[in-house]
């Protein structure tokens, strides 16, 4: 832009200096040269406006974005970043050290070309006290991260692709991770004025001098209360280790009298029948092995998880029942295993399905009895249990670390029945040993799984039909709740059992459709049979990953959730609590 004072001054240079140009050829100078400045800016609009922003990424959180102080790089191989982020109203984004919960942000630089040295810089927080003392360090509002960077090599392009992993919070916390991409060429440097002062504004709030503990003790303190039902719900806020680990582990054990589970048990009681009369010490080894199965396909399930959380998907427990290939292949696998039971392996079906369905629960092999512990979790997980939903939907926003260990923990709740076995083997004694009756027991197990494979078949059915789903609208809760009707809100699936039987059994039970009708609740029921990131962000807002899922919202009042496998004077006495 130096050329726009430098054809103003030859203008006006020339006019004083030749006293032979009048005043009208001065005047038809400047409209010429006016017209011919107008056209260079229209010409020179692009770079101009130029800026080394990336697009915002969006949620009902906030949003955030990535910029540069500069649109190319400078002479002195030095580069300016940030992350800038928007909360909604009540949000809140961490700090370095986030308190008594949460996690700071991370970012990963993988991908990125002509850039080294990358340094994430942390303005000063404010503290946050949340109800129960809870305190926590981030930003509300507006905040940019600044990062400080270095070229490669001088006179080098740089390409910066960042991917950065945060958690945001208020009454609830969601995590989000997202992947940015800029490219800053070489050539003269151009600042971005809005950039580099916002950049710059941020950078001097980073301590100069202090220690963790002196900027933690001057932080401003912001006294943070529960938002009204309007605008978050209240869930536990969070879990210390401790506690994360011991609802994984009953949650674990739970898990083996949920409904879910019921066709694997047919075929593992069937194995302990098989089992009574032998030797104390096969009994243990098979108990051990199966135990070790279900341990290891929970730690499998983490890893999952776990990668599936580093590259940006959703996570959650038992989502994988939202895939129709998956539906199908575990019918395919269940009715093998049903034919195996009544004696048919005759069939033309492929060899892997025959010679898995006549290993499970059948053999006295190692590997058959692994395997069974592998399969028993396979069929456990279509459904959450109480106790497991709250620890695995805040492990889930919590380290991978924490994530492996809450899910070891929980698959050695549900593994210690046979833990406990292979400690006592003697106490399969008392069942009667194997005979005749067993060929009508098999058939009669073999009935079950004949049917699980209907229910299956059904699901996956419901899942690739072209009609729709009704759409869950989260703001009809408050329409209705304006209108001075409670609501009881049912995240279910086709594919989860315990939601099946919780609204055959208790919902659906006159007593509570009485009390519905009599106290004028509207039930909104969440279809998450298919893959819906609505629903799974609600989930999140209340710390869950898994259904079944229930809340009851009256006007004025937090919602208050309820038990995943309900009971009628659980549901009566949410009902009728003033």
């Amino acid at each position: 832009m130096r050329f726009v004072p430098t054809v103003i001054q030859r203008i006006a240079a020339k006019c004083i200096s030749n006293p032979e140009m009048d005043g009208d050829s001065c005047a038809a100078s400047w409209v010429v040269s006016k017209h011919l400045l107008f056209l260079a800016g229209l010409l020179l609009l692009p770079a101009l406006s130029r800026a080394a922003v990336t697009e915002w990424k969006t949620n009902p959180n906030g949003q955030v974005r990535l910029i540069a102080a500069a649109n190319s790089v400078s002479q002195d191989g030095k580069i300016l970043l940030g992350f800038h982020f928007k909360t909604a109203p009540g949000w809140y984004v961490y700090w370095k050290i986030p308190g008594d919960a949460g996690y700071a942000p991370t970012v990963k630089w993988e991908g990125s070309e002509g850039l080294k040295d990358q340094t994430l810089m942390w303005p000063a927080p404010t503290r946050f006290v949340l109800p129960g003392n809870i305190t926590e360090y981030g930003y509300e509002g507006e905040v940019v991260y600044p990062v400080q960077a270095q070229v490669e090599a001088t006179g080098q392009s740089v390409h910066v692709m960042a991917t950065i992993s945060y958690l945001t919070c208020n009454t609830a916390c969601v995590p989000y991770k997202y992947t940015f991409n800029l490219d800053l060429p070489v050539g003269q440097e151009e600042t971005d004025s809005a950039s580099s002062d916002l950049i710059e504004r941020f950078m001097a709030l980073v301590p100069s001098g202090k220690s963790d503990d002196e900027v933690q003790h001057s932080a401003p303190t912001v006294v943070k209360e529960l938002l009204p039902v309007s605008e978050a719900p209240a869930p536990p806020r969070s879990l210390s280790l401790p506690a994360l680990l011991l609802l994984a582990f009953c949650g674990g054990i739970i898990l083996n009298v949920m409904p879910c589970v019921l066709p694997v048990l047919s075929i593992k009681l069937l194995g302990l029948v098989q089992q009574s009369g032998r030797a104390n010490s096969l009994i243990a080894r098979n108990s051990l092995l199966s135990a070790a199965g279900i341990i290891t396909s929970f730690l499998g399930l983490g890893a999952i998880a776990v990668a599936a959380k580093e590259g940006g998907r959703a996570v959650g427990w038992g989502i994988q029942f939202q895939n129709p290939v998956f539906v199908m292949f575990l019918a395919v696998v269940v009715f093998m295993f049903a034919l195996n039971l009544w004696g048919v392996f005759e069939i033309g079906m492929p060899r892997i399905f025959g010679h898995f369905a006549t290993t499970y629960g059948q053999k006295e092999t190692p590997t058959a009895q692994f395997m069974s512990g592998l399969f028993a979790t396979l069929l456990a997980t279509p459904c959450s249990a109480p106790f497991l939903g709250t620890a695995m939907g805040f492990a889930l926003t919590q380290s991978s670390g924490t994530i492996m260990v809450a899910f070891a923990v929980a698959g050695t709740g549900m593994a210690l029945p046979y833990l406990t076995l292979a400690a006592f083997p003697s106490s399969l004694g008392w069942l009667p040993r194997p005979g005749f009756w067993m060929v009508r027991l098999k058939m009669f197990f073999g009935l079950i799984l004949a049917g699980t494979t209907v229910w299956l078949l059904w699901v996956f059915f419901q899942q690739v039909r072209s009609t729709p789903q009704e759409p869950f609208d989260e703001s009809r809760i408050q329409t209705i709740l304006a209108e001075g009707r409670p609501v009881l809100v049912d995240v279910t699936a086709d594919w989860c059992v315990t939601c099946k039987y919780n609204e055959r059994f208790v919902l659906g039970s006159g007593a509570i459709k009485e009390a519905l009708q009599k106290k004028n609740v509207v039930i909104m029921r969440a279809d998450w049979t298919k893959r819906d990131e609505t629903i799974r962000l609600y989930l999140a807002k209340f710390g869950r990953s898994g259904i079944p899922f229930y809340a009851f919202y009256e006007p004025g009042k937090t919602p208050v959730t309820l038990s995943e496998f309900l009971t009628k004077g659980q549901v009566l006495d949410v009902l009728n609590k003033p």
